[in-house]
C-alpha cells in the first residue's frame, strides 16, 4: 500500500508471535518427538514428491521442448 511516497505494511506481529511460540514448543520436545514430526511431514509430502518425480520422468521422456529463458 502506498500513500504519498510512504509504504504502509500490514501488521504481522500476530503471525510472528505465533511462529515464535511454535519454535519454543518444538524446542521443548524430546528428540524422539522431533523425529516423529519429521516422519509425519515426510508422509504428508510423499504424494507431492511422487507427482513431481512422475512429472520429471515424463518431461525427460519427451525431451527438450525448447530453450529455457
Amino acid at each position: 500500500m502506498k500513500r504519498a511516497g510512504t509504504t504502509v505494511y500490514p501488521d504481522v506481529s500476530d503471525i510472528l508471535a505465533r511462529k515464535a511460540e511454535g519454535r519454543r514448543d518444538i524446542s521443548r520436545r524430546s528428540f524422539g518427538e522431533k523425529i516423529a514430526m519429521v516422519e509425519q511431514l515426510r508422509e504428508r509430502l510423499a504424494p507431492f514428491k511422487r507427482a513431481r518425480e512422475r512429472r520429471l520422468a515424463e518431461a525427460k521422456r519427451q525431451g527438450p521442448v525448447g530453450p529455457r529463458t
